[in-house]
């Protein structure tokens, strides 16, 4: 075998590897439970995307209170002149809960659904609930 069919094989075999890395995975299936940590005051990661039936769990790694309201919470600038900033849509409540106790809501239907803390309405977070194959697309290969 030359030298330019093995690396020949070798690149096609790279290319290959590169191509389905790249392809978009958008919604994990494996319904293993997701964590967020809620620390130094924020969700983290805030912007999660699931697949149907996933379970999502808080863990509080703050010394302090915390909840898990679905809903949205208007903060800052925006909020300037409102009567009213923060609108529960029911969805999911915790009530509160403290150092290193968590909070697990499963969500079976696609849609987004947005999030905050009662006390620090400015901390917010988001799940994207969609089946796996949605969005994905796939990658051309180079010319």
């Amino acid at each position: 075998m030359n030298r330019v069919t093995r690396y020949g094989g070798v690149f096609a075999l790279m290319l290959c590897s590169a191509y389905a890395y790249g392809q978009d995975r958008p919604a994990q299936s494996d319904n293993q439970p997701v964590d967020v940590r809620i620390e130094n005051l924020q969700f983290v990661p805030n912007d999660i995307t699931v697949a149907p039936g996933t379970t999502i769990r808080w863990t509080n790694l703050d010394a302090f209170d915390h909840d898990i309201t679905s809903g949205m919470s208007i903060t800052g600038r925006k909020a300037r002149g409102l009567k009213k900033t923060k609108f529960p849509d029911d969805r999911f409540a915790s009530g509160l809960f403290g150092k290193n106790k968590s909070f697990s809501v499963t969500l079976d239907k696609p849609g987004e659904y947005t999030y905050y803390c009662n006390i620090h309405p400015f901390m917010t977070g988001k799940v994207t609930v969609q089946n796996p194959t949605e969005g994905a697309t796939v990658n051309p290969l180079p010319k």
